[in-house]
């Protein structure tokens, strides 16, 4: 299991929201590329990286800015936030991006399936659960879409790897949903990284158990903005966890 910290874009700033609602924003660096750097230097091993402003509108926001930020380092980048199109995986894969998070689209099973075949592993699938449903549009839409079941219709159409994210836990700092992401794991044989909620080493080291059965990451945003979590010691520890 691999620890991915997160970098939300906002504005052209590196923005933290509570549960995905613009109202509770917080402005955490008006310099992603020497974030992006930093986490780097800490030895994050891929960057998460969100157009929090793409995932509402639909498309990129802060194009040039991902650009600057992919030139800056070398290790791998997940964007997401306003993929809705083929064009749009093409163009980000074309600029340096080494995988593409797909989310609102994938709920259309005809173009779902067609994008899965066309690009393979470099297609990530961001799926997100709001009271045991899909939500969507950057998350201000929630569907009538069990997760779970959502999930196994991706598998089937063959989806590798998904983000499962909690939004009621997403920047709260209150811990993973653990039934939620065991549910995904024992119900379903894709890779999975969790997103939402972790808070401390210790969280990391509840979800690294989960290992055997398919967790492949964690992404950590706000504990590393708030201090709560210093990357580098993160990644130390979870690494050298091996004994449960």
């Amino acid at each position: 299991m691999i620890v991915i910290p997160a970098i939300d874009l906002k504005d052209g700033k590196v923005a933290r929201l509570r549960r995905g609602d613009f109202k509770f924003e917080t402005i955490y660096s008006d310099d992603p590329i020497g974030v992006a750097k930093k986490w780097e230097a800490a030895g994050a091993r891929r960057i998460h990286l969100v157009d929090l402003d793409g995932a509402v509108t639909g498309e990129f926001k802060n194009l040039p800015l991902i650009e600057k930020i992919l030139k800056s380092i070398k290790v791998p980048v997940e964007l997401g936030g306003g993929v809705r199109s083929e064009e749009v995986i093409e163009s980000a894969l074309a600029r340096g991006v080494s995988y593409v998070i797909i989310g609102t689209r994938l709920v259309d099973k005809k173009f779902a399936e067609r994008i899965i075949n066309k690009f393979g592993s470099k297609l990530i699938m961001g799926v997100d659960a709001k009271d045991g449903k899909v939500a969507v549009s950057g998350w201000v839409k929630t569907t009538e879409l069990d997760y779970v079941d959502f999930i196994k219709g991706l598998q089937d159409q063959g989806a590798k790897t998904v983000i499962f994210t909690d939004i009621a836990k997403d920047g709260m700092l209150q811990g993973p949903n653990m039934d939620a992401i065991k549910r995904v794991l024992d119900k379903t044989s894709v890779d999975v990284i969790a997103s939402g909620g972790v808070s401390s080493i210790d969280d990391l080291l509840i979800l690294k158990r989960l290992e055997p059965k398919g967790l492949v990451g964690a992404i950590v945003g706000k504990a590393l903005y708030e201090k709560k979590i210093d990357l580098k010691e993160a990644i130390r520890v979870v690494d050298e966890t091996t004994d449960f």
